[in-house]
């Protein structure tokens, strides 16, 4: 595990994230400059929780948002991506979306410390189908969402347009 410390929140707990197999490091992979808005707005965050998922609002544009609304009119396909056991939904005809939102998920360690589970630019969603954030919403949430084609990683050989779900 190569650990990282990315700061300390507001009440003083230090945050880690495992640059070699999180979702984390997949989604800094995939975008420039977000460990920077990550490392910009742990101070802002109060933790007390074992697990805290939540987004927030920056308050300025920060990237795109890679997750978009769908219709029966989409293209769309499943492929899982690195270090995840779910199929992600994609989408080849959209395009990602302005935000200035950004999602994280913290998960404390038998030390005290929290580690960032997953970081991205955009709001906060439920997990995809199988997931264990608001499974009881993935699946109408995800039926009718989607990530954009092209923008993330993908293992290849996993693509398929029948849903795995």
């Amino acid at each position: 595990m190569q650990k990282e410390f990315l700061g300390k929140t507001g009440n003083g707990m230090s945050v880690y994230v495992d640059m070699e197999s999180s979702h984390a490091s997949t989604h800094f992979d995939d975008t420039p400059g977000l460990m920077e808005i990550i490392k910009e707005i742990i101070p802002t965050l109060t933790p007390t929780e074992d697990w805290v998922r939540t987004d927030v609002d920056t308050g300025r544009e920060i990237g795109l948002s890679d997750l978009v609304k769908t219709d029966a009119e989409d293209e769309t396909l499943y492929a899982k991506r690195p270090h995840r056991e779910q199929y992600a939904r994609f989408v080849k005809n959209r395009k990602p979306v302005s935000t200035s939102f950004v999602t994280v998920d913290l998960r404390k360690e038998s030390d005290g410390t929290y580690n960032l589970y997953t970081a991205f630019v955009g709001e906060l969603t439920p997990s995809f189908p199988g997931g264990n954030y608001l499974p009881e919403r993935s699946k109408e949430f995800w039926s009718n969402h989607a990530l954009v084609w092209g923008r993330q990683e993908i293992i290849p050989g996993t693509e398929t347009k029948e849903c795995p779900w």
